[in-house]
């Protein structure tokens, strides 16, 4: 019965530290295929950074498996889309009213009313990377600028 409870808590552990596994990891586990890579793609794949023509092996080294895939389909034949999200979060503190709060005990029926303050948990996804693929290579990638310039 113990090795299950410790089974639970481990495997999911397990996933979890996969999902964020570096290109360094990666690249270790996937070493035959890193090797087969041209010098120039190596080093890119190395710090992280994708560029224009990587397969899907490569962008999959480089950044990991995408949270989302998607399949757009047109005129111009099928474009595999993958995006790469990440999420902060915050916490709000708010005063939210409280009317009409009415308690039953043995003095009767009575009514409360006033203000507390409660914990608001927000989070916001946004697209770290967006990676387009035409003929199995990346035919597009967006990604946030890293220095915006003043306007």
């Amino acid at each position: 019965m113990n090795h299950l409870r410790i089974a639970g808590f481990v495997l999911p552990l397990a996933l979890l530290l996969a999902g964020c596994a570096t290109p360094a990891q990666r690249i270790q586990q996937n070493q035959e295929l890193f090797d087969t890579f041209p010098v120039a793609a190596q080093a890119r794949i190395r710090s992280g950074q994708i560029d224009l023509g990587f397969t899907p092996d490569m962008v999959r080294i480089a950044l990991g498996e995408p949270q989302h895939k998607t399949l757009r389909r047109s005129d111009a034949g099928e474009t595999e889309i993958w995006l790469y999200v990440d999420s902060v979060r915050r916490y709000d503190r708010q005063r939210v009213d409280i009317d009409g709060l009415s308690l039953s005990g043995p003095g009767g029926l009575r009514s409360l009313g006033g203000s507390a303050w409660i914990n608001v948990e927000q989070t916001r996804e946004f697209v770290r990377a967006r990676v387009e693929f035409q003929n199995g290579v990346a035919a597009a990638i967006e990604e946030p600028v890293k220095n915006p310039k003043p306007k």
